[in-house]
């Protein structure tokens, strides 16, 4: 299977953000303009996620989703309070391939399972949200910004695959946009729990990073920062990762 990256946009208020460990975001342009400049370098897929829309119990921006399916010719994950069939298929119509559940999952697991029969398990991404503490590893809640007592991260992620999650999408909260690194030891915990796509995101600060991380097991490397605040863009990266021996698409 060829490895892929994925460029991660944060969306806020029909603008892209970025910021560090979900919080302190940052103006990072229009939507459409920097789908379209990922598309043009060979960007594997996109991933459009809608942060304040479960904070605002709202559906995703189907405006800004719409106008970055339009821009871009590759698989579009969308992301943000997806919480039934139905908004699922309004995202979908407006030009997503897959759908994104993190927090909206985890308040309806039972939800995984009506979108993989209706849209196939391949079309459904579960967000695993992970943050350190004092009692080690936590489901963090965007929501609230805690991390969630009484779930045990490695069991939901056991638990949202068997319930018909395709792949998974893994963060770790403490490193989002810090750029120190990929966390290793979430990768190898969760590959030996499930058997489904992982894409590893947060922390991503330099290319023999990513590469480390995909010979490791990452089925694909999910970039914000590194792509948006520096002089790295998706051609140089894949170009860095075919020449290290990696199955990459060019």
């Amino acid at each position: 299977m060829l490895k892929r990256i994925i460029p991660s946009l944060l969306l806020r208020g029909g603008r892209l953000v970025k910021g560090v460990t979900y919080a302190h975001h940052r103006d990072a342009g229009r939507p459409e303009t920097t789908g379209r400049a990922h598309n043009a370098q060979g960007a594997d897929e996109l991933l459009l996620i809608d942060i304040d829309a479960s904070r605002e119990k709202r559906e995703p921006d189907l405006a800004s989703v719409a106008s970055v399916a339009r821009a871009c010719f590759m698989p579009l994950t969308v992301g943000g309070n997806i919480n039934s069939v139905e908004t699922a298929q309004r995202c979908m119509k407006a030009g997503a391939d897959k759908i994104c559940l993190t927090t909206t999952a985890l308040d309806n697991p039972e939800l995984i399972g009506k979108l993989a029969h209706v849209f196939g398990a391949q079309a459904i991404v579960i967000g695993i949200d992970v943050t350190a503490t004092g009692g080690g590893r936590k489901l963090y809640d965007y929501r609230t910004g805690k991390a969630l007592q009484g779930v045990v991260w490695t069991d939901w992620l056991k638990r949202a695959v068997g319930e018909g999650a395709g792949e998974v999408r893994l963060m770790s909260v403490d490193r989002e946009g810090t750029r120190v690194g990929l966390d290793m030891a979430l990768l190898e915990e969760a590959s030996a729990l499930v058997d489904v796509p992982i894409i590893l995101e947060g922390g991503a600060g330099s290319l023999d990073q990513i590469r480390d991380a995909m010979r490791a097991g990452a089925d694909a490397v999910a970039l914000g920062t590194m792509l948006v605040f520096s002089d790295n863009n998706i051609f140089k990266v894949k170009s860095f990762l075919k020449n290290a021996g990696l199955e990459i698409r060019l």
